[in-house]
């Protein structure tokens, strides 16, 4: 059967996970909160509070929304392109890649908000888990 000819409920009831108990899923808070770790240090390249990664030619901070707005910024380039008389595409031109810049930053600004937020989903997971795992072993 193709995946277009399933109907949506039936490919939802048979996705893996959705029933715990139906498909031996269980929780590791341990496991759970490394993962939050290990968003977050990729989080810290990605703001520029962490160092380099592994195989990673960049400096501690570059590709980060502050080294972006900082270095990538086009007014230069636009004061260039703008002076050069009687070119509107020049002018034009500079517009758009401004736009884009700004629209860029703004993307990148989200993508990292909702990183925090991933990461703070995976630390209050991990911590339900424990509470959950703690009260099953006290009353067990």
């Amino acid at each position: 059967m193709a995946p277009e000819s399933i109907p949506p409920k039936a490919l939802e009831d048979s996705w893996p996970g959705l029933d715990a108990e139906r498909d031996g899923v269980t929780y590791n808070e341990k496991v759970i909160r490394e993962s939050a770790k290990a968003l977050r240090e990729a989080l810290g390249r990605f703001t520029g509070e962490g160092g380099s990664a592994k195989g990673s030619s960049l400096a501690a901070g570059q590709g980060s929304i502050d080294d972006l707005t900082q270095y990538a910024a086009l007014e230069k380039l636009r004061t260039q392109l703008q002076s050069v008389a009687r070119w509107e595409g020049g002018r034009t031109f500079a517009e758009m890649l401004e736009t884009c810049h700004q629209e860029f930053t703004t993307i990148y600004r989200e993508v990292h908000k909702n990183f925090d937020i991933a990461i703070a989903l995976l630390d209050a997971g991990a911590g339900k888990y424990k509470d959950v795992s703690d009260a099953n072993t006290d009353g067990a």
